[in-house]
């Protein structure tokens, strides 16, 4: 019996975390998605009005960075599977370092701040402002080739959480 769905290759949307995962005191969240719409794992989200997860943010909505694509066995069930129908990510509060797939092009040094980007790249990071921005990331060793294909890149990065000011 076939399957109904491709799912993404791993190599394609990754987050991986180089430092401090796991860890039975790590802050990581689980819920549902409220549209798989360019979620991928390694995107940025936040919880909308119900709880689930939705691309970007603004304002003062906490940070999560996906661990799973929306499409991986382990969140939605083909065939004959049995999934648990949710996705999970860490929580930009957690003391850990991460690398993603997900951020919009750009020249990234050690100690720029990330924030949220918007309109078709909502789900990746790019350079905020301090204050002006919500900033949920600063950058720590910057881009750097995947293990698995030098084509795709990765921007590695310290998540935190600054909302901006009034």
């Amino acid at each position: 019996m076939p399957g109904t769905f491709t799912p993404a290759q791993m190599y394609d949307h990754e987050l991986n975390a180089r430092k401090g995962w796991p860890s039975p005191y790590a802050v990581d969240y689980k819920a549902e998605f409220a549209s798989t719409t360019g979620l991928y794992a390694g995107s940025v989200v936040t919880l909308d009005a119900n709880g689930e997860f939705q691309p970007g943010g603004t304002g003062n909505a906490m940070a999560i960075f996906l661990l799973q694509n929306p499409s991986d066995f382990d969140v939605l069930s083909d065939v004959g599977n049995i999934a648990g129908g949710v996705g999970s990510g860490l929580v930009a509060a957690g003391a850990y370092e991460l690398q993603t797939t997900e951020f919009v092009a750009d020249t990234y040094a050690p100690n720029d701040t990330l924030t949220f980007a918007s309109g078709a790249d909502a789900g990746k990071v790019e350079k905020g402002t301090v204050y002006a921005d919500p900033i949920v990331g600063v950058v720590s060793s910057g881009q750097s080739d995947s293990e698995h294909n030098a084509s795709i890149k990765f921007l590695a990065f310290w998540p935190v959480w600054l909302p901006p000011t009034a």
